[in-house]
């Protein structure tokens, strides 16, 4: 059996808010363009090597999955609040209001696998990932949710105290998750 390969993992799953209602094809294609621009202007902005991501999509969506970075402490967030505040300002130039989109944030951290997928291409699997992507499915649009992992290392930290507001919520199987929503109100893309 082939020796599992385990990775330190910090995911930032994306979701576009209303995707198709209301949207033509076309629109769907160019707001997916239109993020995708977003995430990578994000990633050059904040300095991260490509070979420290794993980029998952998923149709309206992706996981970015950031591999072993820990410095900054803080980087899954400073990548979600970078993304609100660049697509604010998508929005704001943007004249076409079907090209316009929200997104919904869930963040998570883990040890997870890193594993060959069907498209022979890295990928991740594991518990910190399934529950990165239940947290983003508890989120409003331009709300970032965090995990129990992620709210422990950042609550006593200066940057981030009094930051979160914690809900109990069910997911999938009945679980109860603690999840912890992201305050600012400094920020006007939240």
């Amino acid at each position: 059996m082939e020796e599992i390969i385990t990775i330190e993992t910090k995911h930032i799953f994306i979701d576009i808010v209303n995707y198709t209602l209301k949207r033509s094809v076309e629109a769907q294609s160019d707001i997916i363009k239109s993020l995708n621009s977003i995430v990578m202007t994000t990633i050059t902005d904040l300095v991260i090597n490509k070979e420290e991501i794993i980029f998952i999509p998923t149709g309206d969506g992706m996981c970015i999955s950031l591999i072993n970075i820990k410095y900054p402490y803080d980087i899954h967030m400073k990548v979600a609040i970078l993304l609100l505040k660049k697509i604010e300002s998508y929005n704001i130039t943007q004249v076409d209001e079907m090209r316009k989109f929200n997104i919904r944030i869930g963040i998570n951290e883990n040890i997870d696998n890193l594993i060959i997928d069907i498209n022979e291409r890295k990928n991740i699997s594991g518990a910190g990932i399934n529950l990165a992507s239940r947290i983003e499915g508890l989120a409003d649009f331009n709300q970032i949710l965090v995990g129990q992992s992620v709210y422990d290392k950042l609550v006593n930290r200066e940057k981030y105290m009094n930051s979160f507001k914690p809900y109990i919520a069910t997911v999938k199987h009945g679980h109860k998750l603690n999840v912890f929503q992201f305050i600012d109100n400094s920020l006007s893309s939240l």
